[in-house]
């Protein structure tokens, strides 16, 4: 069922001439990505600056 909204979502965005999408805080907490922040957060798990990317 959730694959099949997923691929929706994804054929009406392709079609689209626009596409805008909304975004904020607790977005992704409510998707089930842990956040940057508090005592669950990425940064209390790793050290941000040992997982530092440089480009």
């Amino acid at each position: 069922m959730i694959d099949e909204k997923i691929h929706r979502a994804a054929e009406a965005i392709k079609n689209s001439e626009h596409a805008i999408v909304f975004t904020g805080a607790g977005i992704s907490v409510e998707s089930g990505i842990p956040p940057f922040r508090g005592p669950d957060g990425l940064w209390s798990k790793y050290n941000p600056q040992f997982i530092e990317l440089s480009y």
